[in-house]
């Protein structure tokens, strides 16, 4: 037996090991992390408003959002650094929490309780982890839950009164916390309650009946956590969004046996996209793909990692193996319904309201789930008898966890990367965006599900300034290029004026401004409808509207827009795009003789295109200023391409009835840009 220094001991020892490895897993590019997806609308709003607004942003939902939100907000402000780290501290305060939870279930198994957190920690599943600002919530939320069980179970093992007690009341106020924050991971009770009932079960003497009283008896007080939930959400609060309106799913679930059919469909493929799909679909989508340099940095910390954990279990001096006794063999059943029930628990109500485990895109499905795959791991992992092998095996999911978390958080640093240069190149071209126009915007290798990914970073260059005005009115509104969209556009016309999280837009559809970025390497075109010039590489439905894109939103006086860094980070080095941008301004605005200085400066410094079409400009401004012999060389250039040649003979002709052009190069045009 331990004594209650050793136990001190060996938990600290095995939770700085996790500490280590965890920060393996997240922090090694988290300084290169920016504003992602729903953060931009969240950060614009503290922008325009003050901190007491994201109690308007979460009244819909989930309003105990806000209580957190907000002390966060008032600390960390607008650097996204600090939401990477605190998220990263939820994580890893959670993982102790599972910690110690494990060890007081099971004291003398220290190897397995550490390898199921550790596995949990790193848990390659759950890849959200980057989306710091939206997802500290979630990850704040799991981490009330577990500390609210560790409680409880410390609670139930406590003889003296009052201690248990106070233990007690821990548990059910950071339950009552951690619903406040999402209410879905009311599935994580099953967890709870199945760590009541494998300490009741354990004792000997006890008859059936006897111990299935006693396990309901020691529940009745933890009822309070689900049930006070439940009234309030039922009773005293209507939800605004159907997702999370509980009586309309209830509705919708017991109103078909068919759906109740592929419900059960759903929860039987999430169980195994939990347990099974989460340890390989993500790594190899995420980092296989990878180039070589950053496989080989993945590939480092992964061995680190695996290094440290094998030096780890070592320094802890476990025994070689533990005897496989009837203790054991019931331990391992304790671990089994643990698992199964933890599992099934977190996934039941994410069915429940038709939401579904996809991989790697829907993977915060997968949150309180883990906790369970986690366990049933560790399980399979107690089945070798060596603990050399038991140490190794374990080192190889951990080692996956790490590359999978690597590429995952690789992917999202290339996406702030992509959203800070479009802006910034943006921010060069347009002087200043009229109010009201509808923004259309296509980033290079990024999709866009939602609007506010265009219009938060849009009115934070545009329309910073505060508001006092309930709802916030988005100056620049903007559309995600739905097939509606191209509808509603090439038809020159419609409105929308939807209300989300505090958030008014009037949307019109006859009155847009699309903005393309191909690739990551090509420039951003502001499109000129009556001009348009499309790259080959653009989407069809992007070729559809370029015609409707109204230019003249793009207002000429005013000189360039003072991006904050902490949002848009550092401003590029002015490569080719930057003077690109510089001569589609000066073509807008008619000083053609200001485009071929800006051509020579660009090519003096060695920067070239990379997509021939971002010679227009400095073709026509060759052609108004005269210049057949640059003329000639530009077309050269351009002609390798075969659709553009042809949109540039399309463009050039029309281009001719616009300006005043000499007649040889209007003869030029004729004949060698339209040969």
């Amino acid at each position: 037996m331990q004594n209650n220094n050793e136990k001190f001991n060996s938990f600290w020892l095995g939770a700085l090991l996790l500490l280590v490895i965890s920060a393996i897993a997240y922090l090694p590019l988290v300084k290169d992390l920016g504003y992602l997806n729903d953060d931009w609308y969240l950060m614009y709003d503290m922008q325009v408003k003050d901190v007491d607004f994201f109690h308007e942003i979460f009244a819909i939902d989930r309003p105990g959002r806000a209580l957190a939100m907000m002390p966060l907000f008032s600390i960390f402000g607008f650097n996204p650094l600090f939401y990477n780290l605190s998220a990263f501290l939820f994580r890893f305060l959670g993982g102790i929490c599972l910690y110690w939870a494990l060890r007081l279930l099971w004291p003398e198994k220290k190897f397995s309780t550490l390898a199921a957190t550790l596995l949990f920690t790193v848990y390659p599943g759950f890849l959200s982890q980057p989306n710091a600002i939206d997802y500290q919530s979630h990850i704040l939320g799991l981490f009330l839950a577990l500390l609210s069980i560790a409680l409880t179970v410390k609670s139930v093992l406590t003889s003296g009164r009052t201690p248990r007690i106070l233990f007690m009341a821990g548990s059910i106020f950071a339950g009552w916390a951690y619903l406040s924050q999402m209410e879905y991971f009311i599935g994580i009770e099953a967890f709870r309650f199945a760590c009541i009932f494998v300490l009741m079960w354990r004792a000997q003497a006890e008859s059936f009946r006897q111990k299935v009283t006693k396990s309901i008896l020691a529940s009745l007080p933890y009822l309070l956590i689900a049930v006070g939930f439940l009234v309030w959400r039922f009773f005293f609060f209507e939800s605004e969004r159907k997702a999370t309106d509980i009586g309309l799913q209830a509705v919708q679930l017991f109103s078909s046996p068919l759906t109740a059919l592929w419900r059960l469909n759903y929860l039987i493929q999430d169980f195994f996209s939990v347990t099974l799909v989460a340890w390989g679909l993500p790594m190899y989508v995420l980092a296989f793909p990878m180039r070589l340099k950053d496989m080989m940095s993945a590939f480092g910390w992964a061995a680190l990692a695996a290094l440290l954990l094998a030096l780890g279990m070592r320094q802890r001096k476990e025994n070689e193996s533990e005897t496989l006794t009837n203790s054991q063999r019931g331990m391992r059943r304790e671990t089994w319904w643990l698992g199964f029930a933890s599992i099934i628990g977190g996934l039941l109500p994410v069915i429940f309201v038709n939401r579904h485990v996809t991989l790697p895109d829907y993977s915060r499905y997968t949150l309180v789930a883990s906790v369970g795959a986690a366990l049933l791991l560790t399980l399979v992992i107690e089945y070798i008898s060596s603990r050399p092998a038991q140490v190794t095996l374990l080192s190889i999911f951990t080692a996956i966890a790490i590359m999978t978390h690597y590429g995952n958080t690789m992917r999202y640093v290339r996406e702030t990367a992509a959203t800070r240069n479009f802006w910034w190149q943006v921010a060069w071209r347009a002087p200043m965006i009229e109010e009201g126009v509808t923004l259309i915007a296509s980033y290079p290798g990024s999709p866009l599900s939602e609007d506010y990914f265009i219009w938060g970073p849009a009115n934070f260059i545009y329309y910073p300034e505060k508001q006092t005005n309930n709802p916030v009115e988005i100056k620049l509104p903007s559309s995600v290029l739905t097939n509606d969209a191209v509808l509603n556009i090439t038809m020159n016309g419609g409105m929308e004026t939807p209300l989300r999280r505090g958030n008014y837009l009037e949307r019109d559809f006859g009155n847009v401004l699309v903005m393309i970025q191909s690739s990551l390497n090509g420039c951003v075109r502001l499109i000129d409808g009556s001009l348009p010039e499309v790259s080959p590489y653009d989407d069809d439905r992007l070729k559809l509207i370029a015609p409707h894109s109204k230019l003249e939103n793009v207002a000429l006086d005013g000189s360039l827009q003072t991006l904050p860094e902490l949002v848009f980070g550092k401003e590029p080095d002015h490569g080719w795009c930057y003077y690109y941008q510089k001569a589609d301004l000066a073509r807008q605005r008619g000083e053609w003789g200001t485009i071929p200085v800006l051509l020579k400066q660009a090519l003096d410094k060695g920067y070239y295109p990379e997509d021939a079409l971002e010679w227009m400009p400095f073709l026509q401004a060759h052609a108004v200023m005269g210049d057949l012999e640059n003329m000639r060389s530009t077309t050269k250039l351009m002609a390798t391409d075969k659709f553009l040649r042809l949109q540039a003979c399309e463009i050039m002709t029309e281009f001719m009835n616009q300006e005043t052009l000499d007649d040889a190069v209007k003869e030029f045009i004729g004949k060698k840009v339209c040969e």
